[in-house]
């Protein structure tokens, strides 16, 4: 008994050696930040004064008062939703493509997943290009026949474009995500229903579907995070305009810190910004979750 318990130590001791490292980044670049802007929320605290001043809960109702925002709120909300559910239906959509058999698989693979691993800033700065009244999408649109269109000079049109932009970069990633699963369904439920009679259509509705809802759980949990925290294009392509119509959570929480020195009520926007990721994360476990197995 003395020697395995002695073994089991060894083992704990060996998980925890390699467990460090990756422990005390996740405090010192996570937990750790986030304490010290719940304090700063607390406080009237500006870069340009070192003074700060206790305000208990005036930053969190100077941000529920405040209509920017609540622009930036719905914003973000809009850009997440049609980012969200864009993308995750795209990324299904290839994935099932991509699980027949047709020649240069590989080839479409790599180059539906080529955008993923470049970088976003240059990512945004060619599409910005591209949206240009003189760029190559205005340039395709004329030589069909078709009016040139502002984009993201346009208040009806700057965010869609942001998320047309979004969709292209990050598809790839969740194509493989849904590949992944698709590819591990066996095929024997497919004949099985083929032998009982079930269209193709019916076949995905009843199998495809409901088997595919934990990779469905995670492309839209990741999604959502991440298009919450979209920051990048809006600063490089529409620096929150025109007319406030691109405006979202964190650039306006980079705006109030960094442009305007406003700290306290940067990170009672932040802490805010967390609860409502939390809460949606939570509601969407609650929903997608499921006990299908196969």
């Amino acid at each position: 008994m003395l020697r395995v318990s002695g073994i089991r130590r060894q083992r704990y001791a060996t998980a925890a050696a390699f467990l460090l490292p990756a422990a005390v980044g996740v405090f010192l670049f996570s937990i750790l930040p986030i304490a010290q802007a719940l304090r700063i929320s607390f406080f009237d605290y500006s870069l340009l004064n070192p003074d700060r001043i206790p305000v208990g809960l005036e930053n969190y109702d100077r941000a529920v008062k405040d209509p920017v925002f609540r622009i930036a709120l719905k914003n973000t909300l809009v850009y997440t939703f049609l980012l969200v559910m864009s993308q995750t239906a795209m990324a299904l959509g290839l994935a099932l493509l991509l699980k027949q058999r047709i020649r240069g698989l590989a080839f479409f693979r790599s180059a539906f997943f080529l955008p993923v691993v470049t970088s976003l800033v240059v990512i945004s700065t060619v599409w910005k290009l591209m949206y240009n009244s003189q760029g190559f999408i205005n340039g395709f649109l004329r030589t069909v026949g078709l009016p040139a269109q502002p984009f993201l000079s346009s208040v009806d049109q700057a965010m869609l474009s942001l998320v047309a932009m979004g969709v292209w970069k990050d598809v790839g990633f969740y194509m493989l995500i849904f590949l992944a699963g698709v590819q591990s369904i066996p095929v024997d439920l497919y004949e099985s229903a083929s032998i009982d009679g079930a269209s193709p259509w019916r076949a995905f509705v009843r199998i495809t579907l409901p088997l595919l809802r934990r990779p469905a759980v995670f492309v839209v949990v990741v999604g959502t995070i991440a298009a919450f925290k979209v920051f990048t294009p809006v600063y490089l392509m529409t620096d929150g305009g025109p007319a406030e119509s691109t405006m979202v959570i964190v650039f306006y929480i980079f705006r109030t810190a960094f442009r305007y020195f406003q700290m306290g009520y940067a990170s009672a926007m932040s802490v805010i910004l967390l609860g409502i990721v939390l809460v949606l994360t939570l509601i969407q476990f609650r929903l997608l979750r499921t006990t299908v197995e196969y």
